[in-house]
C-alpha cells in the first residue's frame, strides 16, 4: 500500500501513457541502424554494389599512397647515400691535392725515411681510383661503401702527409747541420792561414766572431736558423778572401816599388862611379923623322941615324915611348 504524498508537496505529473512500450522503441532503433532493414532487398542491390566499389577504390588508393610514400622514402634514402658518398669524395679530393703537391715539390731523397715517400705515393694512386667512382649512379649499398672507403682514405692520406713532412724536416735539418759544419771548417782553415795586417785584421775578427756562434749551434735551432748561420759564415769567409786578395795586391805593388827603388839606386851609383874615375893619359905624339943631308965624310953619323957612304942620315923610328928604335927594314 502506497503512502500518500506529504502535505504541501506538489504531485509530479506522469507522462501520458500510450500503447508503445520501451521495448518497442529499442526495436525501432535497431532497425534504423541496419541499412536496408525493413526494405526490399532486391530493390537496394545496385546501391550496395556502388558502395562496395567505393570501398575498394578507397583501399586501392590507400595502398597506392603507401607504396608511393615508400618509393619516395626509398628514393630519398638513396639520394642521401649518394650525396654522402659525393661529400666524402670531395673531402678526399682536397686532401689528395695537398698530398700530390707535396710529392711534386719534393723527391724521395729529400726525406729521411724513404718508406714514408713510397707509402704516400701508393696512397695517392689508390685515392685516384676512389675519386673516379660515379657516386651519383650507385645503389644505396655501394654508395655507403664508397663513403666509408673515401673517409678512410682521407684519414690515411692525412696521416701519411704528416709523416712525410716530419721526414722532410728531419732531412732538411740534417742537411743544414752538415752544410754548416762544412762552411765552418773551410772558414776556419782560411782564417788560420791568413796573415794579419791592416788589410785583413778586421775581416779576421769578424769571421772569428761568427765562427764562435756557428761552432755550437745547439739542439733547439730551426732549419732556417741553421741556414742563416751557414750564410753568415760564408759571407764572412768571402770578405776575408777579398781582404787577402787586397793584401796580395798591396804586397805585389810594394815589391814592385822596392825593385824600382833598388834599380834606381844602382843606376845612380853607377853614374857616380863614372864621374869620379879620371880620364886616362892621352898618348904622346909620335915623332916623325925627317931625312937630312949631311956633308962630311962618309960613315960619320950626323944625328940619330946615318947611312954610310951616301951622306944621308935617317933617324930611327920611335917605338912609342919617345925613343928611337931600330928599324929592321933599314
Amino acid at each position: 500500500m502506497t503512502a500518500p504524498p506529504p502535505s504541501g508537496a506538489h504531485a509530479i505529473p506522469l507522462p501520458a501513457s500510450d500503447d508503445t512500450s520501451p521495448s518497442d522503441d529499442l526495436d525501432d532503433m535497431h532497425q534504423d541502424a541496419i541499412p536496408g532493414f525493413g526494405t526490399d532487398m532486391d530493390a537496394d542491390e545496385p546501391a550496395r554494389s556502388v558502395h562496395a566499389g567505393r570501398i575498394v577504390l578507397t583501399v586501392l588508393a590507400v595502398v597506392a599512397a603507401v607504396a608511393l610514400v615508400g618509393v619516395i622514402a626509398a628514393g630519398a634514402v638513396t639520394a642521401s647515400a649518394r650525396h654522402g658518398a659525393e661529400q666524402a669524395q670531395a673531402v678526399l679530393r682536397e686532401t689528395n691535392t695537398i698530398a700530390t703537391r707535396f710529392v711534386k715539390a719534393h723527391k724521395a731523397s729529400d726525406l729521411a725515411d724513404a718508406k714514408a715517400w713510397s707509402r704516400l705515393d701508393a696512397r695517392i694512386s689508390d685515392n685516384a681510383r676512389i675519386l673516379d667512382e660515379p657516386a651519383a649512379r650507385l645503389s644505396i649499398r655501394d654508395a655507403g661503401s664508397l663513403k666509408d672507403r673515401a673517409g678512410k682514405a682521407n684519414k690515411d692520406t692525412n696521416t701519411l702527409v704528416s709523416a712525410a713532412r716530419r721526414a722532410l724536416a728531419i732531412k732538411q735539418e740534417a742537411d743544414a747541420r752538415e752544410s754548416l759544419a762544412k762552411a765552418v771548417g773551410e772558414a776556419t782553415k782560411l782564417r788560420d792561414g791568413a796573415k794579419r795586417d791592416d788589410d785583413t785584421g778586421t775581416a779576421i775578427d769578424d769571421l772569428t766572431t761568427i765562427l764562435e756562434r756557428a761552432a755550437e749551434p745547439g739542439k733547439d735551432v730551426t732549419v732556417k736558423e741553421l741556414e742563416d748561420l751557414v750564410s753568415r759564415v760564408e759571407q764572412a769567409r768571402k770578405t776575408l778572401e777579398q781582404a787577402i786578395a787586397t793584401q796580395a795586391e798591396h804586397a805585389k805593388a810594394k815589391r814592385a816599388a822596392e825593385e824600382k827603388a833598388a834599380w834606381e839606386r844602382q843606376e845612380r851609383e853607377r853614374q857616380s862611379e863614372q864621374q869620379t874615375v879620371p880620364d886616362p893619359t892621352p898618348p904622346q905624339q909620335q915623332q916623325q923623322w925627317i931625312p937630312q943631308y949631311q956633308s962630311g965624310q962618309s960613315g960619320q953619323s950626323g944625328g940619330t941615324g946615318s947611312q954610310p957612304g951616301n951622306g944621308w942620315s935617317v933617324p930611327s923610328p920611335s917605338d912609342g915611348n919617345g925613343l928611337p928604335g931600330n928599324d929592321p927594314g933599314l
